[in-house]
């Protein structure tokens, strides 16, 4: 082999080398970009899934915040709300050891009865009206009096309801003037009855009345006594 042909050999092989060790890199340097490219989606992947999972972990702590806030004030409610049964039961005890000491002496015809929200005064209406009659008597009028002293100053509703017996209107100048009977009786005397409480110094927004006639008998028309206690006036203190 001449020396020509030995440096072409040599050249051939070295180009060769040369294109198999470029190829080679190549490769490696693909694979390096690829790898490196895969790192980037890996990590950009986990960044969005952060940032997800951060997202619902802001929400859940919102959503926790504002049911402890929701709690918070159900829990101020009931506070408030036991506060003020708190205040309503010893006002009711007030009253009726009050009204337990008229009755002890001799004011009688008073009672003091607890109700949903409030109490109530049960009066006795022969202490109030003449049979058949509306207009409130001297010995009435200062019985309520001192119940409308034990409601001033207070915000309650004070509602005023009239209730008779069954027995019926019978006279002729009674019928013209209580043309429904026994319910228009038990309506103008919750009016008398509300325009006293007033008249006494109960502020006129909180108080109503209203008639029952005979439909809300507390005791059995069958007897006098039973009667007696249907003939009657409820004054009831509820809160708003």
């Amino acid at each position: 082999m001449n020396g020509t042909s030995k440096g072409g050999l040599r050249a051939a092989l070295f180009f060769g080398l040369a294109a198999a060790t470029c190829a080679a890199g190549c490769r490696s340097d693909e694979r390096l970009i690829q790898t490196i490219h895969d790192q980037d989606q890996a990590m950009a992947a986990q960044r969005r899934r952060n940032e997800e999972l951060s997202a619902r972990v802001q929400a859940a702590e919102k959503t926790a915040a504002t049911v402890q806030a929701q709690i918070d004030r159900a829990q101020g409610r009931d506070e408030a709300y036991r506060a003020a049964q708190e205040a309503l039961e010893k006002r009711l005890r007030e009253i009726e050891t009050e009204f337990a000491g008229a009755a002890a002496g001799g004011e009688s015809g008073i009672s003091v009865e607890k109700i949903a929200g409030g109490f109530k005064f049960v009066v006795e209406g022969e202490i109030l009206f003449g049979t058949g009659r509306e207009e409130l008597s001297d010995d009435g009028k200062a019985k309520l009096q001192k119940i409308a002293d034990a409601l001033k100053g207070r915000s309650e509703r004070v509602r005023v309801e009239g209730h008779t017996d069954n027995v019926p209107i019978v006279k002729p100048e009674s019928k013209a003037k209580y043309s429904f009977g026994n319910l228009d009786l038990s309506i103008q005397r919750s009016l008398r009855v509300a325009d006293a409480l007033v008249q006494a110094g109960v502020k006129p927004r909180r108080v109503s009345c209203g008639g029952k006639g005979e439909h809300e008998p507390r005791a059995d028309n069958g007897t006098a006594d039973g009667r007696k206690r249907n003939r009657r006036v409820e004054i009831l203190v509820q809160a708003d």
